[in-house]
């Protein structure tokens, strides 16, 4: 199986933080592997999800909220997270509704960003990305 089934590595997730800090001059950096292995490892663990539409919202909110609020590299785990979950998504044959749109594109940085200044702990941790996905994805 590979990335374009759904399933994801360690090496899929480098090669992407790698080539969004070459593109911005940043310091590429994985500080923490065994939390990228950690996040992976349950990423892969929603393919015995039936439904497409909640496999793809477990496993993009497992993907985002991983990289997003436990900050395994040096720098892109946003960039990372958002643009990996994207092809997620569609692989599951879903998008967020409006995401071309620039607003909603915003909406959805300011929703990651509250994720991540999220207090250990906090039960919102994932489940306003989950409403969020819930009430946005699209079929495609």
């Amino acid at each position: 199986m590979s990335f374009f089934e759904g399933i994801l590595n360690q090496e899929d997730v480098i090669v992407v933080n790698k080539q969004f800090c070459d593109q911005l001059n940043e310091p590429y950096g994985l500080d923490h592997p065994d939390i990228l292995q950690k996040i992976i490892d349950e990423f892969n663990g929603y393919d015995s999800i039936s439904d497409d539409k909640e496999k793809a919202i477990q496993k993009v909110c497992c993907l985002l909220v991983g990289l997003v609020f436990e900050q395994p590299f040096k720098n892109g785990n946003k960039r990372t997270s958002v643009s990996i979950s994207l092809l997620i998504m569609r692989i599951h044959h879903h998008d967020i509704r409006g995401y071309k749109n620039e607003i909603t594109q915003e909406e959805f940085y300011q929703l990651l960003y509250n994720t991540m200044m999220k207090m250990e702990g906090d039960q919102t941790i994932k489940s306003e990305l989950e409403e969020y996905l819930r009430e946005n994805l699209t079929k495609i």
